[in-house]
């Protein structure tokens, strides 16, 4: 399964790997890359998500995203998160990736259930009970603002530990 992710720019990724790594550490949980997931899953090949990541970075620069709060679910991928704040910027390329992901899906059933983009970045994936996770977003501090500056495909799954970039573009308009 390819997943598809708006990822920081360096110093902000720096930043917020620091905290996943930390949390990871603490709770004895998989350490990933900070992302804002675009749209997941797609199967296609490298050479056509290269193409349609080119695509959707066309005209589009780095991206601000603002945190609108942290949060929790009982989703394992959403455990603990930053809530970000819904954008036009951030809707826009979502659109751009999903209409282009499912124009070139030669199998349109593959994806039955239709992704729904919520702007997050998660800070840790493990299952926890609520009370545990409201402490760590009691006792965790982050920055209200993150600049955004690549579309990475991800190859994903359930084991974090095997997740592998196959293609990057970096938004520069």
């Amino acid at each position: 399964m390819i997943s598809i992710w708006l990822t920081p720019a360096e110093k902000d990724a720096k930043y917020l790997q620091n905290i996943i790594n930390n949390l990871a550490s603490e709770y004895q949980a998989p350490v990933f890359s900070p992302h804002c997931t675009l749209y997941s899953p797609t199967d296609l090949g490298k050479i056509e998500l290269e193409r349609i990541l080119k695509d959707a970075a066309t005209g589009v620069g780095p991206i601000s995203v603002t945190k609108d709060k942290l949060n929790h679910t009982p989703i394992i991928w959403k455990t603990v998160f930053i809530d970000l704040k819904p954008s036009w910027e951030l809707s826009e390329l979502s659109h751009r990736i999903k209409f282009a992901l499912q124009n070139s899906n030669p199998n349109p059933n593959l994806n039955p259930i239709p992704y729904s983009f919520s702007p997050h970045i998660s800070l840790i994936y493990k299952e926890m009970p609520d009370e545990q996770k409201e402490k760590i977003i009691r006792n965790l501090s982050v920055k209200n603002s993150y600049k955004m500056d690549k579309i990475t495909a991800m190859k994903t799954g359930h084991d974090v530990k095997h997740w592998e970039k196959i293609a990057e573009v970096q938004l520069n308009a």
